[in-house]
């Protein structure tokens, strides 16, 4: 080899090694700062872990972890607020956390779940119902969320469908006060509408 190549296959590497260095002290940089995110969080202050997640997604615009966070801190908002202008405030910008976590990773079922809770906040009940299935399906052998989109079906007087997802999460965990109560009510119910 000539020496210029030496020089350039060098030049080359210290340019990709510093490359991965830069990107390794991006992501883990943004990991830390979203874990301590996760500890202000589970202290309830949502203030301090809201600035820790967005500063999280800043570094990093691909750590959903930080934007699922944020919906997680704007749900919190959300619950404490009393006037209902502001509590639906809180809820589009809840529901933009999730949606902007969703587009990085369409596999997380918190994801998803959060989502569909804030549109039935919403009263967007076609989509909120959709998000919750579709965070049941992710998570085939979890009752909770099975349990949880359940309850919404029942709510939304959609009998059928939530007595077979009552009844699938009871096949997941028979010890559930809370489904076999409503698979009992749903059963019923439907026999003094017929």
């Amino acid at each position: 080899m000539r020496p210029g190549t030496n020089n350039l296959i060098r030049a080359l590497f210290t340019v990709v090694a510093a490359m991965v260095v830069l990107w390794v002290v991006q992501v883990m940089s943004s990991a830390w700062i979203r874990a301590r995110g996760d500890q202000q969080l589970a202290k309830d202050n949502f203030s301090a872990a809201e600035r820790l997640f967005k500063l999280a997604g800043r570094i990093d615009s691909q750590n959903w972890q930080a934007k699922w966070g944020l919906g997680l801190v704007y749900y919190h908002f959300r619950y404490d607020e009393l006037d209902p202008i502001r509590k639906h405030e809180w809820a589009l910008k809840e529901l933009a956390a999730y949606e902007d976590a969703y587009r990085t990773n369409t596999k997380q079922p918190d994801v998803v779940y959060g989502a569909g809770r804030v549109e039935l906040f919403l009263r967007n009940r076609d989509k909120g119902l959709e998000d919750l299935r579709t965070a049941a399906y992710h998570q085939r052998f979890n009752d909770f969320y099975w349990r949880k989109l359940g309850i919404e079906l029942r709510k939304a007087g959609l009998y059928e469908e939530a007595l077979r997802a009552f009844e699938y999460a009871q096949k997941l965990d028979r010890s559930n006060k809370t489904v076999s109560r409503n698979i009992q009510w749903i059963r019923q119910h439907r026999k003094i509408d017929r």
